[in-house]
């Protein structure tokens, strides 16, 4: 069987878009299986062993137990990448809002050099980590993403992505519920 000549365009264009639909249904289902297997990661680990090495003056080593007591925001983020420091400036300027919110800038895939050129620019309150090995670990689907601890150090959410209304959300539940 033949293609009439006349309906070969209108062919390749159905099966271009086929395609296209085929694409954008397998990129948002994988991205949303990334986001599941991440929050169910977060729910096996024991967050309370975790530890990092730290940037810049601070101890050399934290373990999530140090922050108990207050409500502790841990921010994947790298100086590659331009979302991340857009909600790195947005919780800049609003970390006053959430009093005695502990914020740990998880710096990932990045070179000591690059992030304590960021760290020395900036004047905020972030401790700031190596995170690359626990990103890792927990299998995050990328930078920016945030995980909630509440008060007593347990998991309370997590965000993937830049989306500050949805992080300002996500942190007056943390302080407000």
């Amino acid at each position: 069987m033949r293609l009439d000549p006349k309906y070969f365009n209108l062919f390749i264009a159905i099966c271009a878009l086929l395609t296209l639909i085929v694409i954008v249904y397998g990129t948002i289902s994988y991205s949303n299986n990334q986001e599941l297997d991440f929050r169910e990661s977060l729910r096996d680990i024991r967050l309370d062993t975790l530890s990092f090495a730290t940037y810049a003056n601070q101890k050399d080593s934290l373990f999530a137990d140090d922050f108990k007591g207050s409500p502790t925001m841990i921010q994947f983020w790298s100086t590659w990448s331009g979302k991340s420091l857009s909600v790195n400036r947005f919780l800049e300027k609003n970390q006053q809002d959430y009093s005695g919110l502990t914020i740990i800038a998880a710096a990932v895939r990045d070179s000591d050099e690059l992030i304590l050129d960021h760290i020395n620019s900036t004047s905020n309150d972030f401790i700031y980590v190596e995170g690359t090995s626990f990103f890792q670990t927990l299998l995050v689907p990328g930078v920016p993403s945030q995980i909630f601890l509440d008060s007593d150090g347990k998991y309370f959410d997590a965000q993937v992505g830049d989306d500050t209304t949805a992080i300002r959300e996500k942190l007056d539940r943390l302080y407000y519920e």
